[in-house]
């Protein structure tokens, strides 16, 4: 786009907007660091992610605690009636009980027991491994979900900005285009034009309003995806701000340079790597059921008996009292192939496990590869869209001088209008779809690339 054209179109744009209302001007503007941090803080899908983070902490002290000793604390206490119609002789024979009364007595027990294992083959070492493991499962799936939920918001910001630029431009065009008309009428008054040039001109303002009219709409279409990704709810109405990121020649990028760090920095690479990591922990965990179990339970008891309710709810009472220490060794022989069956579903895991990085890893390559051959293109379209774009700019110039000297008709003078208005378009389309590419490209990287990056 020519100096002269951008000059122009920036002092369409300073009236129109000094002539807008003023709770217009008072909208909000919210710039790309803005947005982003809206959607860190609001959008559903990731804190869904990052309240996953708070099982870590709880996983891991249950693996800490699987190294401590089981305590117990029981009380109890209880009341016994009993009436016996019968009684037995000497010799055990059963006669009528000569003295039928209702005999109560009472009971109270604490217990305090406590047990640990002392060796269960390993098993515990392998859970609190697989419970890390987890851990940094959950983070890498914060730091993927970070990174998609960027690239989405990143896009849906320049699309705003994108539609706000052909809103521009689309001003541009209309005040152009009324200015042409003007001419024409001038032209038709001094018996150079026709009526049906001076019809011809006010259809082409027409048209360019519901141009207009349609790109409003985009833009304000736009906006509300940005909302929507965005997801803050005490942001109402506002618009956008900021420039796509400078186009540069992707040729110097290199391919498996990129793939490379693609293996070492893509967050799903790096989630699919802890996920292998939890299934191995649990192999050896399910493993560890075929050793044999050494435990210690330590008791501590004490009890009280009395007749009537002397003993009910007497706590802390002295008059029993005993201690045990117990060593166990529990061997499994046999347990119906339970143990058999979670160690072949645990190297089933496993083995899925491994088969999906392995599928992640080739899908990661292709998309590298697949994406730097987008942004190439897009490089390579940007580049012609501008060149166009400047020589159909020359090219209206002309035309519009050789109309005012009546050299050249209204008819050539709307098709160069035309064409330089769609190149236009085609090159501020083509600077953003050079930004799309590049944050694809990002993504599956899971860094930046040279020459600077559009996240933050």
């Amino acid at each position: 786009m020519s100096g002269r054209g951008a000059l122009f179109r920036g002092c369409v744009l300073a009236a129109l907007f000094a002539a807008a209302p003023l709770e217009a001007q008072e909208l909000p503007v919210l710039s790309l660091e803005d947005v982003l941090e809206l959607a860190r803080q609001n959008n559903p899908v990731l804190r869904q992610a990052i309240n996953n983070l708070e099982l870590t902490p709880a996983g891991m002290r249950a693996a800490w605690g699987a190294f401590l000793p089981d305590l117990s604390l029981n009380f109890g206490t209880g009341v016994t009636l009993n009436r016996r119609l019968q009684a037995e002789d000497f010799f055990g024979n059963p006669i009528a009980n000569p003295n039928v009364e209702w005999v109560t007595n009472s009971s109270s027990s604490q217990t305090i027991s406590a047990g640990i294992a002392l060796f269960e083959g390993g098993g515990r070492f392998h859970q609190r491994g697989a419970e890390r493991a987890r851990g940094i499962a959950r983070e890498r799936s914060v730091e993927a979900e970070l990174t998609d939920t960027y690239g989405r918001v990143a896009n849906s910001f320049y699309q705003t900005i994108r539609h706000s630029d052909l809103l521009e431009l689309e001003l541009a065009i209309l005040e152009g285009k009324r200015v042409d008309l003007e001419s024409t009428r001038r032209l038709f008054e001094l018996a150079v034009g026709t009526q049906v040039d001076v019809l011809g001109a006010e259809l082409e303002v027409q048209r360019q309003e519901r141009a207009v009219r349609e790109a409003q709409n985009e833009h304000a279409k736009a906006l509300l995806s940005l909302r929507a990704e965005i997801a803050a709810p005490d942001v109402d109405d506002f618009t956008t701000r900021g420039t796509p990121p400078e186009p540069f020649d992707p040729e110097a990028l290199d391919e498996a340079v990129l793939i490379s760090r693609a293996s070492d920095l893509s967050p799903r690479l790096r989630q699919r790597q802890a996920e292998v990591d939890v299934g191995r922990a649990s192999l050896s965990a399910q493993r560890s059921a075929r050793w044999p179990t050494l435990r210690l339970n330590t008791n501590f008891n004490q009890n009280a008996y009395a007749q009537d309710y002397g003993a009910a709810f007497k706590p802390f009472s002295d008059d029993s009292r005993y201690a045990s220490a117990r060593v166990s060794v529990s061997l499994p022989v046999f347990t119906g192939f339970s143990t058999e069956r979670n160690i072949a579903e645990a190297q089933v895991q496993l083995a899925n496990a491994e088969e999906q990085m392995r599928q992640t890893r080739l899908e990661t390559e292709r998309d590298v590869r697949s994406r730097l051959i987008d942004l190439r293109g897009a490089w390579d379209s940007y580049r012609l869209a501008e060149r166009s774009s400047e020589i159909a700019e020359e090219r209206l110039r002309l035309a519009r001088e050789g109309y005012r000297l009546t050299t050249v008709t209204f008819s050539d003078l709307q098709l160069a209008i035309e064409g330089a208005a769609n190149e236009r378009r085609t090159a501020i389309n083509a600077r953003y779809d050079f930004a799309v590419a590049r944050i694809a490209l990002e993504q599956v990287v899971g860094g930046p690339l040279d020459g600077g990056t559009p996240l933050p």
